[in-house]
């Protein structure tokens, strides 16, 4: 019984190991993520930056840089729709930022100068950003 009871224990000991090991290693590669694409956004290399992005996104869902810079990447190749989505969620999670909220406001003053989406989408931001 004793022996059981201490391998329960040496058990779950390194299983705790692992699982504090694994969420290191998350966070570090959503970091390497984020730096490889901004050095391919640098580059111009939008695309490669934006699946970099999406990766570190995935990894890390709520991660406001990462949605911030995924945002930066839709409004370089023109993706204004996608654009604003991603500086949305970034205000979502970081609310205090300023930066996140002036990207998310500017995008959207975007597609009301240029028509090029409907006002149904920016009158949901508005409802979603306010109730926050």
């Amino acid at each position: 019984m004793k022996q059981t009871y201490n391998k329960i224990h040496i058990i779950s000991f390194f299983l705790t190991l692992t699982l504090v090991g694994c969420a290191s290693h998350d966070v570090t590669r959503v970091e390497d993520y984020n730096q490889f694409a901004i050095k391919a956004a640098q580059a111009g290399l939008w695309n490669e930056a934006i699946f970099r992005w999406k990766q570190a996104v995935t990894i890390d869902p709520d991660n406001a840089a990462a949605h911030n810079n995924l945002g930066v990447g839709y409004e370089a190749l023109g993706k204004i729709t996608e654009a604003v989505s991603a500086y949305q969620r970034a205000t979502e999670l970081d609310p205090d930022s300023k930066y996140y909220r002036i990207n998310y406001r500017r995008c959207r003053l975007h597609i009301r100068r240029s028509g090029t989406d409907s006002e149904e989408i920016l009158s949901e931001s508005s409802e979603e950003l306010m109730g926050n």
